[in-house]
């Protein structure tokens, strides 16, 4: 990606982190990132492009940075399965880290797609699922492996209330401040990340125990 496409991304990130998707506005974005509009259309040619550009610019890394973490561990583990816990903190803590750190005080790409994404348009739909194909099929079966194999359903019911606890954390992340009186920081990724991993862990632990049938 070269400056001029860096810079568009990174003002289309601060629009929507402000307005939504819905909200959004091209010509406002021009104004932020110093281009004009002819210059977007060369790059990107739309909104929806933008918003699907901005968000594999952030999360592509990320989830090869997930995958290769997943893959060096079950190597080492000579194919034993993995403790969740370990699992979990592969899926969020790279998640967290790299987003909290790049956007500093405003966490506009935490904004950005937590409140675009809220919006449910097909597109948003059709790219979260290709984004994350790979990472659900890898991390599902890690999953299904350390908690010994509980069934199609309720691996599912997990993978799918980790995706939502993720989500609402890069949503709601501000709404901390005011929980805590103040008392939390809210760049203390360590502290977030420890706290979110140990309640995904043991809300799959629990959910792999569910009895269906009273």
């Amino acid at each position: 990606m070269n400056e001029t496409q860096q810079k568009i991304i990174e003002a289309t990130e601060i629009e929507f982190a402000e307005m939504g998707y819905g909200g959004a506005s091209i010509r406002e974005i021009t104004k932020r990132a110093g281009v004009n509009v002819a210059a977007i259309n060369y790059h990107f040619g739309s909104k929806e492009t933008l918003f699907k550009e901005m968000v594999r610019y952030r999360i592509e890394p990320i989830n090869r940075l997930r995958i290769d973490m997943l893959e060096a561990a079950q190597e080492k583990s000579g194919g034993e399965p993995l403790p969740l816990r370990e699992i979990i903190n592969f899926i969020v803590r790279p998640l967290l880290t790299t987003l909290i750190n790049e956007s500093c005080d405003d966490f506009r790409f935490m904004r950005a797609i937590g409140k675009s994404m809220a919006e449910e348009r097909p597109f948003m739909k059709e790219l979260h699922r290709d984004i994350l194909k790979e990472i659900i099929s890898k991390f599902s079966k890690a999953i299904s492996e350390s908690l010994g194999n509980p069934g199609f359903e309720k691996t599912a019911y997990g993978m799918h209330f980790v995706s939502c606890s993720m989500l609402g954390v890069m949503m709601q992340h501000r709404r901390l401040q005011f929980i805590s009186a103040g008392q939390i920081d809210l760049n203390d990724i360590d502290g977030l990340v420890d706290h979110l991993v140990a309640f995904i862990t043991a809300g799959l632990q629990a959910v792999s125990t569910v009895n269906t049938n009273s």
